[in-house]
């Protein structure tokens, strides 16, 4: 038996739902919040066939899909993306994503990282992660 889904937390309930300009917006610009919060990058060689058009919902993959973390060592001269995110210069996180898709609305995404520390068990085991490598 499946276990019950938690509750949708109150900040991404209103993005989800409110009708204010900056929530519709947040939703017609989803997938670029998720890419920049996301802590892995996936590759697929995609069908082409079925995803003509500006914004493909949905899409056919063909062959396999595979996660890709990448190193959680930072390249010198690099910035850190993904997972190092929430490993590296910690300090200027909130600008580093902000840098990463500069059109993503800054209170918003600030709003959505705050939810991701707050409810996200693997922000916690990066951020240990992190604190085991600086010592």
């Amino acid at each position: 038996m499946l276990s019950s889904l938690l509750t949708t937390p109150q900040e991404l309930e209103v993005l989800l739902t409110n009708k204010e300009r900056s929530a519709i917006k947040f939703r017609d610009q989803i997938r670029m919040y998720n890419s920049v919060l996301a802590f892995i990058s996936f590759s697929v060689k995609v069908d082409e066939s079925v995803t003509r058009g500006i914004r493909p919902y949905s899409f056919r993959i063909q062959g396999e899909l595979y996660h890709e973390i990448g190193s959680l060592c930072l390249i010198e001269g690099q910035r850190p993306q993904f997972a190092q995110l929430y490993i590296h210069d910690t300090e200027s996180e909130h600008q580093n994503r902000h840098a990463i898709m500069p059109l993503l609305d800054p209170t918003t995404l600030d709003r959505l990282l705050t939810m991701m520390y707050n409810i996200n068990p693997y922000v916690k085991v990066f951020k240990m992660a992190r604190d085991m490598m600086a010592t």
